[in-house]
């Protein structure tokens, strides 16, 4: 038996949606960081973690847990930006598989905003947020995964 068709239960169906497609997403750009972590040889280990990483809070996120859209949080947090002195002095790069940066330029340095992290950073937020306010049972999520 179907539960009747509400504006409630379209507006969980479309979050359900869009939970989907961000688990997805993430789970694409930790595949991607893998292959390419395999094939380059200059690829460093922080590479290989960050797409475990991103794996990890992919498939969470696809079985509708907050666990997911809490390490999808660090995962997207943690390559927000990265930082480049003209000098060489002190440099920060760690990034995921899929990027799209806008650069600042500063007096003495660069910063690269990761413009696709930022968007699935706040994405996630919501999503996280969303999952809390909705507060399902856990029963319920295990049933449906």
């Amino acid at each position: 038996m179907t539960a009747p068709i509400t504006s409630d239960n379209t507006s969980h169906a479309q979050w359900a949606r869009v939970e989907r497609v961000l688990a997805g997403m993430t789970i694409l750009d930790g595949m991607l960081g893998l292959a390419i972590w395999m094939v380059a040889d200059s690829a460093s280990g922080a590479l290989a973690l960050l797409s475990l990483l991103a794996l990890f809070a992919g498939t969470q996120a696809w079985r509708r847990r907050p666990a997911g859209q809490l390490a999808a949080l660090g995962f997207y947090g943690l390559h927000l930006a990265t930082y480049h002195a003209f000098d060489f002095s002190r440099s920060y790069q760690l990034r995921g598989a899929l990027n799209l940066g806008a650069v600042i330029y500063l007096p003495n340095a660069v910063v690269v905003l990761n413009v696709f992290a930022i968007a699935m950073f706040a994405a996630s937020a919501a999503m996280l947020w969303w999952r809390v306010r909705v507060g399902e049972p856990l029963e319920h999520t295990a049933a449906s995964a």
